[in-house]
């Protein structure tokens, strides 16, 4: 990342004592870094469909993403969560006219815990579940479900 700082803060090297004034812009090593690392939108359909009360298993690489359609059969608060020792991401979006549309994520940023999403869903609506894994654990498999 590119940080302005001000004159005499740079002691060494020479060339930078008078300021060091970035153009304001990502470098081509951020903008690789932040499509590696977070999930943003995909033109691949959903390859799985998720039903209540059946966990979804996933074999995935580092970096690599899965997404899920689930089209609730009732309206109330559901709760989508990951299983198992990987470090994972989730992100659910509403398909809204053909366009996936942020509601909500979580990531359990490599704590001693699941991610989860908590959130009240609607009955004739069609939702993306988004799941990124981070890294693998010891056997690089996850899953999801919705409950």
């Amino acid at each position: 990342m590119e940080y302005e700082f001000e004159r005499e803060l740079i002691e060494e090297p020479a060339k930078y004592q008078d300021g060091l004034v970035p153009p304001g812009a990502l470098s081509q090593s951020d903008k690789e870094w932040v499509q590696k690392w977070y999930p943003g939108e995909t033109t691949a359909p959903a390859t799985g469909e998720l039903k209540p009360f059946q966990s979804v298993s996933a074999d995935l690489k580092a970096g690599e993403q899965r997404d899920f359609v689930f089209k609730p059969t009732q309206s109330r608060r559901y709760t989508i969560a990951t299983h198992g020792g990987s470090d994972t991401l989730l992100a659910l979006f509403e398909q809204v006219d053909g366009e996936p549309r942020f509601v909500a994520a979580d990531d359990d940023s490599g704590e001693d815990r699941n991610a989860s999403i908590r959130h009240k869903l609607f009955r004739g609506r069609s939702y993306v579940v988004r799941l990124r894994l981070y890294y693998p654990g010891e056997t690089g498999t996850t899953a999801v479900m919705v409950s």
